[in-house]
């Protein structure tokens, strides 16, 4: 189905004033400083799928920036602008790796490089402790990890069977009405 350009660029644009929103409003509860980011992935995952990778980009962007600029907790803003916002970008090309495994390392890989980045910036440049109580030891550390990698693994399983309710329940529903 054809869309003019304006209607997809409107569209584009709600979407991400609503994204911005959502995370100004995920900055009061520290437990939606994850789940909004994953929440927002989503979103970029349909808009790449309906109008393709150049609108999620301009989305993910205009998030990015508009959130880094707006929102106070900087730790949301870096989950969404360093992982969760241009992941659902990515994974279309990664999925299509056929060695079997490597691309479950190369997700694995690639989100915990950018845990790894994100709680060093929080940490150095924004100055938020890694553990609110200041201490930090092994076995939090490890339980952190491990519960991040869970997280993901969900989110993974989650978006696959999100994408195949979307294909075939909610995008042409879009579609229609945007026609």
């Amino acid at each position: 189905m054809f869309l003019k350009k304006s209607v997809m660029a409107a569209f584009c644009g709600m979407a991400a004033a609503l994204s911005v929103a959502l995370m100004f409003a995920g900055s009061l509860f520290y437990v939606f400083a994850y789940a909004i980011p994953m929440l927002l992935g989503v979103v970029v995952f349909m808009i790449n799928k309906t109008f393709g990778k150049g609108y999620a980009i301009y989305v993910f962007i205009a998030v990015s920036v508009l959130s880094m600029l707006f929102v106070p907790d900087k730790e949301t803003v870096l989950m969404y602008a360093l992982f969760f916002g241009y992941y659902p970008i990515i994974k279309p090309y990664i999925v299509k790796i056929k060695v079997k495994g490597l691309s479950l390392i190369l997700k694995l890989l690639i989100f915990n490089f950018s845990v790894l980045i994100i709680e060093i910036l929080c940490v150095k440049l924004f100055n938020i402790p890694f553990f609110d109580d200041g201490v930090f030891s092994k076995s939090m550390l490890i339980f952190f990890a491990v519960t991040m990698n869970l997280c993901f693994v969900m989110y993974e399983g989650f978006l696959k069977n999100f994408k195949i309710i979307y294909e075939r329940k909610i995008e042409s529903r879009i579609l229609k009405a945007l026609k």
